[in-house]
């Protein structure tokens, strides 16, 4: 068990970098996920770390230990791959004995760690089976019982669950996580699936074009996006954005485009006076865009706008509306009671409160939903969240 620091750790390749001064500190025993888009550099992240790519600048230690210069296998670490990468000639055993084999390790050791990595698994009975005989579930518990006979300090997943199927990639989830409590090791996993990450991790590395732009708990990520980019990649249906103007009206601030005049809310005009006659980007989640007849009991600070109906989605336990007012598309989760139609006409009330509001230079928050138990004021501190303007 060890900690992990990356200190201003750069990549450069010779078309470009692929990492640039990265730092973050990763505690013992944490679930770190780093996500982000495909080219981001998080792979390239993980992979310095694991001794697979070379730094180009910077440091990296495991506990107080700098490791640029330690060899991969000397690095105390274990690391699970995309691809299964089992040995098709080998049992399921053979395969998760045989790094422990070269290593020279005793067969009664090797016995007793390969036999509780199957049961910590489940694969007790798939030990004498060769991988041709396995689903796709069951080789990516091989792979997961070929890092964890080897009792390392810190555990690297490298999109594990890309190649799996949906019910498997939620059942395997589930069971990572199970995992990394029942075995109190550093987990540090890279993903583009950002519902993987809002479900696993206990803190989300956010990365975009090889720059860290926000570290924070999944709560923290979602609530109080540090820019534009992380409001957009975190959460699933995406944050709607909509370009409005600062305008005010009988000393009321208002957020006003082509069909929408949304209220701002008085705890945050202080924040928005600066922009009074400016255009900024407003946030709003879909789940906090409601069907006017249904707006939850004691709903405050809403303001209601006219729609026209595009599409819709029946989820079962609720509607997705793919709206326009005045030009501007739009998605809403609102209640299955709506009985909404494409091609109507509806009212709907966006929940203010929880409206997020961007500079449109910078891209940074402005202003980031207040929490239903915490106000605005308590979201992260410097020391909890790493921030770059996206």
């Amino acid at each position: 068990m060890a900690s992990v620091t990356f200190d201003d750790v750069s990549k450069h390749f010779p078309g470009g970098t692929a990492v640039r001064d990265f730092s973050l500190e990763i505690a013992d025993r944490e679930f770190l996920v780093l996500v982000g888009p495909s080219g981001c550099g998080k792979s390239t992240t993980l992979r310095m770390l694991a001794g697979l790519e070379e730094i180009s600048e910077g440091t990296i230690r495991i506990g107080e230990r700098a490791v640029n210069n330690v060899p991969a296998r000397d690095r105390d670490i274990a690391m699970v791959f995309q691809s299964y990468a089992l040995y098709p000639h080998m049992t399921v055993y053979d395969n998760m004995a045989f790094g422990l084999s070269l290593r020279k390790m005793p067969k009664a050791e090797i016995r007793r760690r390969v036999d509780g990595a199957a049961q910590i698994l489940g694969i007790e009975q798939l030990l004498d089976r060769k991988p041709k005989a396995l689903s796709g579930g069951q080789r990516q518990r091989v792979a997961l019982g070929r890092a964890i006979v080897r009792e390392p300090a810190v555990f690297l997943f490298d999109e594990p669950l890309s190649n799996l199927d949906a019910k498997l990639r939620v059942q395997t989830r589930a069971e990572i996580s199970k995992l990394h409590q029942r075995l109190g090791t550093t987990f540090i996993y890279v993903t583009h699936d950002q519902v993987e990450a809002m479900t696993m991790a206990t803190r989300i590395a956010v990365m975009n074009l090889g720059e860290l732009q926000q570290v924070g708990t999944p709560q923290q990520l979602y609530d109080h996006p540090a820019n534009l980019f992380v409001a957009g990649f975190m959460g699933s249906p995406a944050m709607n954005f909509f370009r409005v103007t600062t305008t005010e009206d009988n000393g009321r601030l208002r957020l006003e485009a082509a069909g929408l005049r949304l209220d701002v809310p008085r705890e945050q005009e202080g924040r928005m006076r600066a922009y009074l006659g400016k255009e900024v980007i407003l946030g709003v989640r879909p789940e906090d865009i409601h069907h006017s007849e249904f707006v939850p009991t004691g709903l405050a600070n809403t303001s209601t706008v006219r729609v026209r109906v595009e599409i819709t989605e029946l989820m079962g336990n609720e509607i997705f509306l793919y709206l326009a007012a005045g030009g501007t598309q739009f998605l809403a989760r609102v209640d299955p009671r709506a009985g909404v139609k494409a091609g109507s006409e509806v009212e709907v009330a966006f929940h203010m409160s929880r409206m997020h509001v961007f500079d449109t230079e910078s891209e940074e928050a402005v202003v980031t939903a207040v929490s239903e138990i915490a106000d605005v004021s308590e979201a992260p501190t410097s020391d909890q969240s790493t921030v770059r303007a996206g």
